[in-house]
């Protein structure tokens, strides 16, 4: 069973179903008024951020890598790279 931090529990709740969350009114206002500006409801805003937020995540973790690499590494990389470069063209003129 996962552990979970002092304060942060699991409850079952079947995918799709609608749950509610704490947030202070100044934070769901602020949500609200975003939401608007985009035409969406709050909680497709939340999960847009959410899914912004682990992409970022991701990307930072991409990015700390490739830094790391040895100039060998990036040698390898980027011929890889250039090999699949010359391959994204094919067989979009008879298309």
């Amino acid at each position: 069973m996962t552990r979970f931090r002092k304060g942060v529990y699991r409850t079952y709740t079947p995918p799709g179903t609608a749950t509610t969350i704490k947030l202070d009114s100044s934070v769901r206002d602020r949500l609200n008024e975003l939401a608007a500006a985009q035409g969406r409801t709050a909680g497709s805003m939340v999960e847009k951020l959410l899914d912004d937020y682990l992409w970022r995540q991701k990307v930072e973790v991409a990015v700390g890598q490739m830094s790391s690499m040895s100039a060998e590494e990036r040698g390898d990389y980027l011929a890889e790279v250039q090999l699949w470069d010359s391959t994204a063209g094919d067989g979009l003129e008879r298309c």
